[in-house]
């Protein structure tokens, strides 16, 4: 016998539009709005260069001249210091004139949790900048920030993303806080770094002569390639390692560098002790972070910058078992393709997952593929996947606090545009065609000779330059920036709103009457997500039902009902009281009934309808005995 296995696929059919809804408009007017694509958008009302990197002392500078621009948008907080003192600096954006930032639903986004990962400061600092020097001028920023709260982190490792920019580092180091470790048990610590033995501000690999030695340098005289014939005659070479003295005298180089811990393995969710030692929340700058989160249960959903890859990586909700032999896998993969390459014929951006999720997840998984789809289209080259746990940033976003959250990983170096052949791999032949051109030569390291105080003469260089692989070159920073900031406000848009539809009155019989209310929600995202029910944070919606003196509500059954029997599809959940809870999810409309009476010839009934994430809206009804 068979078994019989369901799968489901979570997908999004083509979108015409970028479901840009609007928010409710506060009374008062926008001040220089533009309407034309071509404008002024406020640009120049705070200048900032995007085409470099900067230290901390630059960027939360910035920070603060931005705060003292816009005060009546903007707040800054440092919500506490790491270990070697720094403050790791908040930017609260909303709107005061329309609430206080705790009432309204709120966007986390941080960056650079890896110290080397310090492009994603920059694009947290970009969307601070565009949603408060565009706000005057772009309508849709300002629905944007009149109604949601953007809280931005922009440095979250803040010591070792200030030493990666400021001093010189391979592409990769540092990445960990900066926790003292004794990683060759000597019994000192963080005593043996890398160091710029040439001075040139770059980080590469040191070679010596040695005849025997199993490189040479290409004929170009750019790399160092390995010797394919050892009878070949010429200068031979011996791979040291990465630059460095041995400061401590034991015969080896580097093998004691700064850096502790991985920070976005130090969350709670899913931790273990290999990955995120020494215990959960142990450095001072993720236990800083999570607190701040953790006390403003208005966080709705949050981005966590990474790199590299350029992929867009959501949490999933928990998996349902599922035991599949190897031939049902590549039964149920070969269904998901032949499924996504029948979408992308009418939506090139379509997406589709296997998803398995528990029951009572179904709405969170939902939303995540549509808001992960429209992400693919905005940022164009980037992949939508699902992501795990292992004390990671975003898994705690959404496992503990119920916020909807995404990994970001920018860039990915120039794979995508340097691999001519499309063999799925950048050779260094194509690496080098590729420095040359687009950056004329400035990312590559050309191997020179060197005089070492311990090694004598030797070679340094044959490998890329710093901001060439996991950050990318300056002339880049922008075109990722905006890109992100797009996705990141496209999000928010989508978050909840409720809305009364409508009110309607049909005359039961005499001086009775069926009141009937529909409540909508327009966006992607329900008014809570399926985790928070489960954490039991959610607050549900409620529906106030209010009247003139002369109007009361008669006691009826709570259960579905319908009252046309015409129309025996609409049916209508019972209003049993002065107020009703319920959850409205992602595009839905529910419909309410209550059943009234008056005594009189003519009164009113209002409802009014507050979410926590949703907002709220009012409704009132006159009703008249003819």
């Amino acid at each position: 016998m068979k078994s019989r296995i369901q799968f489901k696929y979570i997908s999004v059919l083509a979108l015409s539009a970028l479901l840009l809804a609007s928010f409710v408009t506060p009374a008062m007017a926008q001040k220089k709005l533009q309407k034309s694509p071509g404008g002024y958008h406020g640009e120049l009302d705070f200048p900032i260069s995007w085409n470099r990197y900067y230290s901390y002392a630059e960027w939360t500078k910035i920070m603060h001249d931005i705060q003292k621009k816009y005060p009546h948008l903007a707040d800054i907080e440092s919500i506490g210091k790491s270990r070697m003192g720094r403050s790791q600096y908040l930017i609260t954006i909303t709107a005061k004139s329309t609430g206080g930032h705790k009432d309204k639903p709120a966007m986390w986004v941080d960056g650079a949790i890896h110290g080397n990962e310090v492009n994603g400061i920059t694009c947290s600092l970009y969307l601070m900048w565009s949603l408060l020097t565009r706000y005057d001028y772009d309508k849709y920023i300002y629905d944007l920030v009149n109604n949601c709260t953007f809280y931005i982190l922009p440095g979250l490792n803040v010591d070792a993303n200030d030493s990666f920019v400021r001093f010189p580092n391979t592409p990769h180091n540092p990445r960990e806080s900066f926790r003292p470790e004794d990683n060759d048990g000597d019994g000192l610590y963080d005593e043996d770094r890398t160091e710029d033995v040439d001075g040139d501000g770059e980080l590469s690999i040191m070679y010596i002569q040695d005849p025997k030695g199993e490189y040479k340098l290409s004929p170009d005289k750019r790399r160092f390639v390995r010797v394919s014939d050892i009878k070949e005659e010429g200068v031979r070479f011996r791979r040291i390692g990465p630059e460095g003295y041995d400061n401590d005298g034991d015969g080896f180089i580097n093998e004691d560098d700064i850096g502790g811990p991985d920070p976005n393995r130090n969350y709670p969710f899913d931790w273990n002790l290999r990955a995120g030692n020494p215990y959960p929340m142990s450095e001072p700058c993720t236990r800083n972070a999570y607190e701040f989160m953790l006390k403003h249960p208005n966080i709705f959903a949050s981005f966590h910058y990474h790199n590299t890859g350029r992929l867009i990586m959501f949490t999933t909700p928990p998996r349902r078992e599922q035991k599949q032999t190897t031939e049902q896998k590549q039964q149920a993969q070969e269904r998901l393709n032949q499924y996504l390459e029948e979408q992308r014929k009418t939506n090139k951006y379509a997406q589709a997952f296997d998803v398995q999720v528990r029951p009572g997840y179904e709405e969170d998984i939902n939303a995540q593929a549509q808001i992960v789809t429209m992400g693919a289209r905005i940022l164009k080259n980037y992949r939508p996947v699902t992501s795990g746990g292992v004390g990671q940033t975003a898994a705690s976003s959404y496992g503990m606090l119920g916020a909807y959250a995404f990994l970001i990983e920018l860039w990915g170096s120039p794979a995508f545009d340097a691999d001519e052949d499309n063999d799925g791999r950048v050779s260094d032949e194509e690496y080098l065609k590729w420095i040359d051109t687009e950056l004329t030569g400035e990312g590559w390291i050309v191997p020179h000779k060197v005089n070492h105080p311990d090694l004598g003469e030797i070679w340094i260089g044959g490998t890329r330059k710093k901001h060439t692989q996991r950050t990318p070159p300056a002339r880049y920073i922008e075109m990722e920036a905006l890109k992100n900031t797009q996705f990141v406000m496209y999000c928010a848009s989508q978050f909840p709103k409720v809305e009364i539809e409508e009110v309607t009155v049909t005359p039961a019989t005499h001086n009775l009457f069926w009141v009937e209310v529909a409540v909508k929600n327009e966006r992607i995202y329900p008014t809570s997500s399926d985790r928070s029910m489960k954490l039991k944070r959610a607050v549900k919606d409620k529906l106030t039902f209010s009247s003139s003196k002369n109007i009361s509500l008669v006691k009826i059954p709570g259960a579905a009902t319908k009252i046309n029997p015409k129309n025996t599809s609409v049916q209508y959940e019972t209003i049993t009281g002065k107020v009703t809870e319920f959850r409205l999810k992602g595009k839905q409309t529910l419909r309410f009934c209550a059943l009234v009476k008056i005594d009189g010839s003519s009164g009113w009934v209002e409802f009014h309808v507050k979410s926590q994430n949703g907002g709220s809206d009012s409704k009132k009804i006159k009703i008249k005995i003819s």
